[in-house]
């Protein structure tokens, strides 16, 4: 069996990868440089898009799977966390059903300034 200490210490690997990789995505697409950056296959429901999803976005995703996968083995809470959090925010981003929804630069500058204070 593999202590907690190993699955924490695997965790906060995890967590410091996914904000490696996502405040500099964010950055870009904060900056007008990806209109697509929350457009993902899982919670994309735009067909025109089906084959323009962000695919460092999709890695991303992953790395947030196995994160809050962590968490449930560790009974951690995982309700505003960056990895559930990126989830949201590409949902919102897709949310047909909300015509005043944000666009892909003003969301990735929500997400940006909820990372920085969570810090």
């Amino acid at each position: 069996m593999v202590s907690k200490a190993k699955l924490y210490a695997q965790l906060d690997s995890l967590e410091a990868q996914l904000l490696e990789g996502l405040v500099p995505h964010l950055t870009l697409a904060a900056n007008g440089g990806n209109d697509l950056v929350f457009c993902v296959t899982a919670f994309n429901p735009f067909r025109q898009l089906k084959h323009k999803t962000d695919s460092r976005t999709e890695e991303l995703i992953e790395l947030g799977a196995q994160i809050l996968s962590l968490k449930l083995k560790l009974d951690e809470p995982s309700e505003g966390t960056v990895a559930a959090r990126i989830c949201w925010y590409c949902r919102e981003w897709g949310n047909t059903k909300n015509h005043h929804r944000a666009n892909a630069i003003d969301l990735a500058k929500r997400f940006l300034d909820e990372i920085e204070n969570a810090c």
